[in-house]
């Protein structure tokens, strides 16, 4: 069977469907509230999108330069056949649900600033936020290490479960000191770069604080079933 899982990293999946960054749920539908446009500069529109998720029924916001509403006569909505996320510069609330609330606070914050910068092109301020969540990861799971590199390969042998080429990418990092992140002196990286580092920290960040979650509440599950099966036998 074909795999579809890169679905649940969008914002939109179709004209209709979406993952809502409220209620974290996915594949669900949404409804339009309105769209509108004001002068972005002398010669540019920006248009604004609003929707509203139908199981929570909280309201995002979404800015686009580009025209995105289907032609036909028909209710206000986007076009089919476009890759809708691509299309929209800003988002608000940003596609934090990609970052799951199991992830401590701190690193989740600094990550889902780091990608509203990124959507805006601020590469400086994305750079500086994926930087201070790789440092929070450092600090918060105390590993040792003169370098940071070093703390990074510490990292590396605490989680052997995690693919080690992971850890291998973050590692490339040569600039990540923490006299850099206290002092604000960093160099901002390409969007490629960040896009890579930002994808891998989440993939990481995943491996170790959702899976074994989930693995606890499936073993749970089981347990709970099982002895429900149990207490049958016993009525019997």
């Amino acid at each position: 069977m074909p795999d579809h899982s890169y679905l649940d990293l969008k914002y939109f999946i179709d004209p209709y469907v979406y993952n809502c960054p409220f209620c974290n749920r996915k594949n669900l539908r949404f409804s339009y509230l309105s769209t509108q446009s004001f002068n972005w500069s002398y010669t540019k529109v920006c248009a604004i999108w609003r929707v509203k998720c139908s199981s929570c029924d909280k309201t995002s916001m979404h800015l686009t330069f580009e025209n995105l509403q289907e032609k036909r006569p028909a209710p206000t909505r986007f076009k089919g056949n476009i890759d809708i996320d691509a299309a929209i510069f800003y988002s608000v609330p940003s596609s934090f649900f990609t970052v799951d609330s199991r992830i401590p606070k701190v690193i989740r914050e600094l990550i889902s600033e780091a990608e509203g910068c990124l959507k805006m092109n601020y590469l400086t301020g994305a750079s500086a936020c994926t930087r201070k969540a790789i440092y929070e990861l450092l600090v918060r799971e105390k590993v040792k290490g003169a370098h940071y590199d070093d703390r990074i390969k510490a990292l590396k042998s605490s989680h052997p479960e995690i693919d080690p080429e992971l850890f291998d990418i973050l590692a490339q990092i040569k600039d990540m000191t923490s006299d850099k992140i206290h002092e604000q002196s960093w160099d901002k990286w390409e969007s490629g770069h960040l896009k890579l580092f930002l994808e891998t920290l989440k993939t990481i960040l995943h491996e170790m604080f959702v899976v074994p979650k989930e693995k606890e509440l499936r073993k749970k599950s089981i347990r709970d079933i099982k002895a429900s099966l149990g207490g049958d036998k016993k009525k019997d």
